[in-house]
């Protein structure tokens, strides 16, 4: 599975809207903390949509949890 571009809206979406349903340890807690960044800082938006993007791009087994996204 390829993974969205950088611009998609899926990363912002992950980190704003429902809670998505991953199936990682790492993504659930790399998205629990990106998640609590956007909410105490909502200019983080973009600077942590990106974080999720890159993990994304590093760790091939993270592309499962994609389609909860």
């Amino acid at each position: 599975m390829s993974i969205p571009a950088k611009t998609d809206p899926r990363w912002q979406r992950a980190l704003t809207g429902a809670e998505p349903k991953v199936s990682s340890l790492a993504t659930k807690l790399l998205l629990k903390r990106l998640r609590d960044d956007v909410c105490l800082d909502p200019g983080r938006l973009g600077k942590s949509a990106t974080e999720l993007h890159q993990f994304f791009l590093a760790n091939a087994f993270a592309a499962r949890d994609l389609p909860a996204l």
